[in-house]
This record gives C-alpha cells, sequence and structure tokens, in this order.
C-alpha cells in the first residue's frame, strides 16, 4: 500500500465511514470487526454497557468506525492500514451471492464518489489506484454513476439519453423514465405534425383508415400487424410509466435500477422504430 500517497480528510474519512457502515445497506458491526482485525486497526470501545440494571446503548456503527480508523491513524500518523481496510471491505470474493452483488454495486459507487475527491479509486477488482483527483459533483457522477455506464452498454437511443441524460447522472429513476417517456410522445409529435397528447396522439397518428405516420406500406397482413404493434408498444408504454408516474407524487412513485434500466430500453426500443416512421405528404 506504500505506492498510494493521496491523503484523506477529516470530512471524507467520516463520509466513506458513512456509506461502508451505512444502516441499513453497509457491512455489519461484526463484519465490520473482522476486516478491522485483519487489518491490524484496533476497534475502539463504543460506549456501550450491560449490567444487571440495564443496557448502555454506544456509538452507532458508523461513528464507531469513524473511531476506529481516526484513532489508528492518529496513532500511526499513516493511512496504510485504512487503505489496506477499503481493500479488504471491497474484496469481490465476499460479494458473490445476488443481494451481495446488488449491496455490493451500491458500495462501491457511493465509496468511490467520496474517494474520487481524493484522488483514490476502488477498481472492479477491488484494488485502490491513484487517479485524477476531482473536484465537482458533476465530474464526480460522470465518471462513477455506472446507470450511465448500463445505458451506453445497452446501446441506448440518443433521444432517450437526450431527455434523460441529467437525471440518470444523478440517479434519479423517477425523472429519468418521466422524462424519457415524454419525450417518446414529443417525438410522434415532430414525425406527425399532431399537436396532441398520449392515447389520442397515437390513436391519430396510427390511424388505419387515415394515418398521419408510415413506415411501411401497409399491403400485408404482417405490415398491418407491425403497423399496429407499433401503436400499441406506444401507448402500452404510457400507460405503465408516463400516466402512473405523472398521478403518482414522486416520493410514493418506488422503482429501482433495474427496473428503470428495463423501462428506458422499452422506450428506446420505440424510438428505434419511430426512426423508420415518416410523416404521411400532405399532413
Amino acid at each position: 500500500m506504500s505506492q498510494i500517497v493521496r491523503s484523506l480528510d477529516q470530512q471524507q474519512l467520516k463520509a466513506l465511514c458513512d456509506v461502508v457502515a451505512h444502516t441499513s445497506q453497509g457491512l455489519t458491526k461484526s463484519e465490520l470487526t473482522v476486516l478491522l482485525g485483519q487489518c491490524g486497526i484496533c476497534a475502539v470501545d463504543d460506549g456501550s454497557s450491560r449490567s444487571q440494571w440495564g443496557y448502555t446503548i454506544g456509538l452507532n456503527k458508523r461513528d464507531w468506525l469513524y473511531n476506529c480508523l481516526a484513532t489508528d491513524i492518529s496513532n500511526s500518523h499513516s493511512l496504510s492500514k485504512i487503505l489496506s481496510f477499503l481493500q479488504a471491505a471491497f474484496n469481490p470474493a465476499r460479494y458473490t451471492s445476488v443481494d451481495s452483488r446488488r449491496q455490493y454495486r451500491y458500495l462501491l459507487e457511493e465509496t468511490n464518489k467520496i474517494l474520487l475527491f481524493a484522488g483514490l479509486l476502488i477498481d472492479q477488482s477491488g484494488r485502490l489506484k491513484e487517479v485524477s483527483q476531482a473536484h465537482t459533483l458533476t465530474e464526480v457522477d460522470q465518471r462513477v454513476n455506472h446507470l450511465k455506464k448500463a445505458l451506453y452498454d445497452r446501446a441506448i437511443h440518443s433521444e432517450v439519453q437526450k431527455y434523460c441524460v441529467e437525471d440518470y447522472l444523478r440517479a434519479d429513476y423517477y425523472d429519468a423514465v418521466f422524462e424519457a417517456a415524454k419525450g417518446l410522445a414529443e417525438r410522434v409529435r415532430q414525425i406527425s405534425g399532431l399537436a396532441t397528447d398520449g392515447g389520442a396522439l397515437f390513436q391519430t397518428a396510427f390511424s388505419q383508415n387515415k394515418p398521419h405516420i408510415f413506415f411501411n406500406a401497409m399491403k400485408t397482413e404482417s405490415e398491418r400487424s407491425e403497423f399496429i404493434g407499433l401503436k400499441e408498444l406506444l401507448e402500452a408504454i404510457f400507460h405503465l410509466v408516463r400516466n402512473p408516474a405523472a398521478h403518482t407524487p414522486k416520493v410514493n412513485w418506488k422503482t429501482d435500477e433495474t427496473k428503470a434500466l428495463d423501462i428506458l430500453t422499452l422506450i428506446s426500443f420505440a424510438h428505434k422504430y419511430l426512426d423508420e416512421c415518416h410523416r404521411i405528404p400532405g399532413k
């Protein structure tokens, strides 16, 4: 660990402890105690006690972990054991189960957001390395947020990225999905020249008798089925995503990253069909 020459300030160390020892998503106190021992860091007294008259609650595990690490730094005048502790905490072998992998993604992302301000990063193999130091939250989001990477990995359509890029950089899944769904309607309006919204927009634009949009000749049963299928896909997205989000308070609209990514992929699929659509001449 001697090759790492970066330092951590008090605020960064405290923020790291808040993540690694997060009440619900962090490591348990037992796990932390084992890791501290493996790295030669003394587990300080947390102030709890038990007697015949009752039990005294000590420090929460976040503050306790901070005291353990800060005490070691004060005694050794070195970050060596603390950096070893971080590497041990993010050893991928600890997170092989499905639930553990979800925890690992959360902890790794949130920890790296803090470490970047110190010019450090934990890579996918769990190793600490020096990197260019981040100076703003926007820079940190762009470098760390793995939802952005997942979107690019899925080849998400540029129209989806255009409407939700700032939101998914913040991991704000509600706004990302809601804005992407609204962008789908706006794309249909641009192609068709119509000014309506939602079901009325799609039904008019993709009317079998007087369509405003075409992407095939609609001469065969397969072509007609595909045309109707696109209309129904657009309507289904609005029914499943846009309308519920529009009528549900943001605080009550629950979704996780995986569901948001699936929805954005579906919206992207619809946009790729719309790429082949054109306005009926004269409309």
